[in-house]
């Protein structure tokens, strides 16, 4: 199993909170993709004939795409890569972009799964966080995607907004649980460099959210969810039985991917890729055969590490019998070291031969990374 990711990285406007590469700048699009063409054609040897199992359109925002564009980038996969006939496709959509002509489209053309970036319901919330859409025709964008043969539908959410009572996010939760829809990504809030956000609180305008008032609003989503048949596979991932994103799962589950486009990342067991974040000049290298992306060569820590970071993120956790099988000794004592005390404050919880984060380890689970990382 393996899975294609593209990155789309224009925007009509930058969100507060988004550290994600992207640019304003949409005037290349069509440049970008005959780009992004060239990309998979000249790494089409990069899964040795792996089965493609999954393709994502991420961003920025894909649905500045046109469909003709998709279309384009759909063939050339297929024509250079071999791809499952039941490949799980998503496609990251702004609520604003859904008309029902482009829903058909993308439905006409394969892509079976839809992630809107809805975020909240309440347009005062909406406005705070840089978002272009309103509230108002979000239950429709809904159903027009129904109509047209969507029925795997994902939306986004986020919790933890400064400012934000519980109850104005509980309103926006129990509205998308009304909508009747598959799969939730609802996330905590991340104050990250680089962002609006992060210039807001440096200037000590932005204050962020108690903790106790986050844990209060990541336990209601967890709770809600769970009453409303929703399964918590990941840390800030929420499925109905049979509907966990397949992609976003080969992440964390050392599953090989190609990244294709400006910023986009590769993994294949051996190595980690990165694409350079700037897309006129990923469009100026691609054109002169000239290279695009560095390389990182895994030694058997960065493994390890790598193993931590994906595997504690899902409700698996990761095996203690797999990390003393399959790592040195000094890297094993010190894992059973941080997870004797991780353990006891209460952060990580063991299930069978493996440890998971508590609901509290969640909300910090950067911190239990860097106790759990070998340096």
């Amino acid at each position: 199993m393996s899975g294609i990711y593209f990155h789309i990285p224009f925007c009509k406007q930058k969100c507060s909170y988004c550290d994600f590469y992207s640019t304003k700048d949409s005037n290349g699009i069509d440049e970008l993709v005959q780009s992004e063409i060239k990309e998979l054609i000249l790494r089409k040897d990069y899964f040795n004939h792996e089965l493609v199992e999954t393709i994502y359109f991420g961003g920025g925002t894909p649905s500045l795409l046109n469909i003709y564009n998709i279309i384009d980038l759909l063939k050339c996969v297929r024509e250079n890569f071999n791809v499952s006939v039941d490949c799980e496709i998503t496609f990251e959509t702004n609520p604003d972009d859904l008309t029902i002509d482009y829903l058909k489209g993308l439905f006409d053309n394969q892509i079976n799964r839809l992630s809107i970036g809805i975020q909240s319901f309440n347009d005062n919330v909406l406005k705070y966080l840089g978002r272009r859409h309103d509230s108002s025709n979000l239950n429709y964008n809904i159903e027009i995607a129904k109509s047209v043969g969507f029925n795997n539908i994902s939306v986004d959410l986020i919790f933890g907004i400064p400012g934000m009572s519980l109850q104005t996010y509980l309103d926006s939760l129990n509205k998308v649980i009304q909508l009747d829809i598959q799969h939730i990504s609802a996330y905590s809030l991340t104050i990250a460099e680089g962002t609006l956000f992060f210039k807001l609180r440096k200037q000590n305008i932005l204050k962020e959210i108690d903790e106790e008032d986050l844990l209060i609003q990541f336990n209601s989503t967890i709770d809600i969810l769970s009453e409303n048949g929703f399964n918590h596979y990941e840390i800030s991932n929420y499925a109905k039985e049979g509907y966990k994103s397949l992609h976003n799962c080969s992440y964390w589950e050392d599953v090989n991917y190609l990244g294709i486009g400006p910023s986009a990342h590769s993994y294949n067991g051996i190595s980690r890729q990165w694409n350079i974040s700037n897309t006129h000049k990923y469009c100026s290298l691609i054109e002169k055969n000239k290279p695009f992306f560095e390389v990182e060569i895994l030694t058997r820590k960065d493994k390890f590490n790598e193993y931590i970071i994906t595997g504690l993120r899902t409700s698996k956790g990761v095996s203690r019998n797999f990390v003393m099988e399959n790592f040195d000794k000094e890297i094993v004592q010190h894992f059973i070291k941080e997870v004797f005390s991780l353990l006891n404050q209460k952060l990580i919880h063991p299930y069978d031969d493996r440890v998971v984060l508590t609901r509290r380890g969640i909300l910090i689970s950067d911190f239990i990374l860097q106790r759990l990382y070998f340096v």
